[in-house]
């Protein structure tokens, strides 16, 4: 006797199911109560009694008593800086920058170029 599918709905699984549902929610309204009655228990236990505060002065104290880090605020002077600065081998030191007028000529300039470039197809 094997029973095969059918186009219908299956009452009874549906039935079982609908049952095994209901057994779960009882269970879980009886863990709820008793969880509920056990806290009320705990809660009515007294309190552990407060440990003093003399541990935490000593603490407190003994923390005002120890050496701080010093920090090293000491801003370094101009000759250490351009001591740090790497320097050319032979003493000379370094070109100096061009001005802002003469790098815009010469952008300038570089920019006809390539226009002139792009007018003959090169580019």
């Amino acid at each position: 006797n094997m029973k095969l599918g059918g186009l219908g709905p299956d009452y009874e699984t549906i039935k079982e199911k609908k049952e095994k549902l209901k057994l779960q929610k009882e269970y879980s309204r009886q863990i709820k109560e008793y969880n509920m009655k056990n806290i009320a228990v705990v809660q009515r236990l007294p309190a552990k009694p407060q440990v003093s505060s003399v541990s935490r002065q000593k603490a407190l104290e003994y923390a005002k008593k120890i050496p701080r880090p010093k920090t090293f605020i000491a801003k370094q002077s101009e000759q250490e800086v351009k001591e740090a600065l790497p320097q050319p081998p032979g003493g000379h030191s370094l070109p100096p920058l061009p001005s802002l007028e003469s790098l815009w000529n010469r952008h300038k300039k570089e920019k006809e170029l390539v226009a002139a470039f792009k007018a003959l197809h090169i580019l």
